[in-house]
């Protein structure tokens, strides 16, 4: 499923690159690194994604697919009964970009949006697996730093919430279990096409 999704996601943005841009907007795409932190864990986490964005005027319009690995692993190894886990999203978004005009080497923007997160986490007898998909919200900004016309260097900062309750049930020993909500820090490049 996981990699269905990414293969989908690295079409799209094909696609769009080939797809000739107006000649007042700009298509970027920023393929970045990324740390993500449990609050449960309070660790930072290493993955990964892309993002993909249309800019006409100040308006930001775009989509978003991040990875975070061993999301759920706890710190303290000795005691990990868990094999494996990850979050994935999968994210469209709206904001706006604040650059004095079309050369701006600095150019700062603030986004928004809604969009997909799966959990999942395997122990490692086997026994169980968790996966969810839930719907999210996302918001956060960053800034791009353009070293040419056409390529620069990304930093952002977002934060995810799932918005459907861990569990359904009113089992006391989950009851107290909070949604999903994680930082993620980025950092990548910045590739630009379809500039005046």
């Amino acid at each position: 499923m996981t990699a269905t999704i990414a293969r989908a996601a690295a079409l799209a943005a094909l696609v769009c690159a080939l797809t000739p841009a107006r000649a007042d907007a700009d298509f970027l795409v920023a393929p970045y690194v990324a740390w993500s932190r449990n609050t449960d864990t309070e660790r930072w986490v290493p993955g990964g994604g892309a993002t993909a964005e249309v800019t006409i005027g100040w308006v930001l319009v775009g989509a978003d697919v991040g990875y975070g690995a061993g999301f759920f692993d706890p710190a303290n190894d000795a005691l990990d009964l868990i094999a494996s886990s990850h979050v994935l999203t999968v994210t469209g978004h709206a904001g706006a970009i604040f650059a004095r005009d079309d050369d701006a080497r600095l150019v700062p923007y603030v986004t928004g949006g809604f969009g997909w997160m799966r959990q999942q986490a395997r122990d490692r007898e086997g026994l169980a697996a968790v996966t969810r998909n839930d719907p999210s919200l996302h918001f956060g900004g960053g800034v791009n730093v353009m070293l040419t016309q056409y390529l620069g260097v990304r930093a952002d900062i977002r934060n995810f919430r799932s918005l459907r309750d861990p569990f359904d049930t009113p089992d006391p020993i989950v009851q107290d279990l909070d949604r999903v909500s994680f930082w993620r820090f980025a950092l990548g490049a910045a590739i630009r096409f379809g500039t005046n």
